[in-house]
């Protein structure tokens, strides 16, 4: 019974452990998808303010922001830290190795209406995450701010 139950584990596990690289890539896609949603609530929030998502130049990792006051991240309600990432550190530490490629948008920033839709009207905004080996895009609408993971291979 117990030489059953490790087989059964291994069979689960041995495939997991192998392929931890699109798990990696998945993982910050889902992070990115909660930070966009996070942006959204705080735009129909605070109407009169312009929250937008910016993404590093480096496609290293993003940050909330004041789209009038780009540079300077949003401080979290609970804690007063700023709401940003790295991917690989922190709250992103699952990312290691990730990429994020934000072509298509303006000073790589994402601005929300006071309807959590995207200020600019337009064709869906494509982000792609990618490591050596995988890569997934998350797509949002322009009109309805929609967001949706598409996994893929690279």
């Amino acid at each position: 019974m117990v030489v059953m139950l490790i087989g059964l584990m291994a069979l689960f596990a041995v495939p997991m452990i192998r392929n931890g690289q699109p798990g990696s890539v998945h993982a910050a896609a889902v992070i990115l998808r909660s930070d966009i949603e996070r942006a959204q609530v705080m735009a129909l929030a605070h109407p009169d303010q312009r929250i937008a998502v910016r993404f590093d130049s480096d496609g290293g990792g993003w940050q909330l922001v004041d789209a009038d006051s780009p540079d300077t991240p949003l401080l979290d309600e609970i804690n007063g830290s700023p709401i940003s990432l790295r991917l690989g550190n922190g709250r992103g530490q699952v990312a290691q190795g990730v990429q994020l490629e934000s072509t298509g948008l303006s000073q790589d920033l994402l601005v929300f209406d006071a309807l959590g839709g995207l200020e600019i009207p337009g064709p869906p905004r494509l982000l792609k995450l990618r490591n050596e080996s995988h890569a997934t895009t998350v797509r949002i609408s322009a009109s309805t701010g929609w967001i949706t993971i598409e996994d893929g291979e690279n």
